[in-house]
């Protein structure tokens, strides 16, 4: 560090800081630093400073399935945040298990990581860190946490998300303002908190526009793409069938987009859809989707910022920060008719 502090003309203190907070130096100060670091080799030595800080350097990940496309973008953002950092990121797969979830706490509780980032929905028994008190309490299993997409009701994480309610209401609206009168939705798991806001989106809309949201326009899946192709078997036994749906994700919607093609219908000459989430394959789609663009890489970066002031001891937001979402049309949907 000495070297590299030298060669670039500043302080050690000052090499440090490009490593462990880079937005409290200047960029071309940080650009030289970084410069001589790559010329001379310079590698941080990863023991030492988790001795120093007293931490281990790891913020784990709990992702209630790791196989879902939804996820990859949301991580790069946390692991792109952690990196300008220096923290490591350790990914836990519960696969919806709570008992795998406690197992992966209790990594925390025996100090192989510092925080935790929630993306399943759960909280696995712990308390959220409250303003200046200090990380790893020995009290209460205190710990920095940050829950992702989610709500979880009943406590007071930091939470970062969108406006679910708005976003399914726009979605909606598209498919009313095409002249679709006849409007299915497929939701997610009955007991998830985004299923409830996204129908309760979809529901405003209808009525907002006079039209009524019956039960028998309500099909639950589990956001997989054959629970998709289940949810599009319902409606085409309704009489009279929907014209439009609108799944609350885009590998529903995919699902449903199959199984309508199998069963002889056009999407969208026949029945338009809307998905959810604008997954790297929503774009390249046949059709492509129309869809709710989550911005999951904002998402992650902003989550692991939260966690970084967390343990950082830096005053934090509390409660939760909504980012923006935006709707993206595309070839699935088409007028009524």
């Amino acid at each position: 560090m000495k070297d590299v502090a030298a060669r670039a003309g500043v302080a050690t203190s000052t090499v440090s800081r490009v490593f462990s907070a880079p937005h409290r130096i200047s960029p071309e100060v940080r650009e030289r630093v970084e410069h001589v670091v790559r010329e001379l080799g310079y590698t941080i030595n990863a023991a030492a400073q988790t001795l120093r800080r007293n931490d281990t350097g790891v913020v784990m990940v709990l992702v209630p399935d790791i196989g879902n496309p939804f996820f990859s973008k949301l991580l790069k953002g946390v692991e792109h945040r952690a990196r300008e950092f220096s923290y490591s990121v350790l990914i836990g797969d519960t696969r919806g298990d709570r008992n795998q979830a406690d197992a992966y706490v209790r990594q925390l509780d025996a100090r192989r990581a510092d925080a935790l980032i929630l993306l399943n929905g759960r909280v696995p028994g712990l308390r959220p860190l409250d303003q200046g008190i200090a990380p790893h309490s020995p009290d209460s299993r205190v710990y920095p946490v940050v829950v992702v997409s989610e709500r979880i009701p009943g406590t007071s994480f930091p939470t970062v998300g969108i406006d679910n309610v708005a976003a399914a209401h726009r979605a909606t609206t598209h498919l009313v303002d095409l002249g679709h009168r006849l409007i299915g939705h497929i939701a997610g798991p009955k007991d998830n908190i985004l299923t409830g806001e996204r129908i309760r989106g979809w529901r405003t809309a209808l009525r907002a526009h006079g039209l009524a949201p019956s039960h028998s326009l309500v099909a639950y899946g589990d956001f997989s793409i054959a629970s998709g192709r289940s949810a599009a078997r319902h409606f085409l036994r309704s009489d009279p069938r929907p014209t439009a749906i609108f799944a609350a994700n885009d590998e529903m919607a995919m699902g449903a987009v199959a199984e309508l093609k199998q069963h002889g219908l056009l999407v969208p000459a026949d029945i338009s859809i809307v998905g959810f989430d604008d997954i790297e394959f929503a774009e390249v789609y046949d059709p492509a989707i129309t869809t709710v663009r989550q911005p999951r890489f904002d998402m992650g970066r902003v989550a692991m910022s939260l966690v970084i002031q967390q343990l950082r001891g830096e005053p934090f937001a509390t409660g939760e920060t909504v980012l923006p979402a935006e709707f993206v049309v595309r070839a699935s949907t088409a007028p009524a008719g």
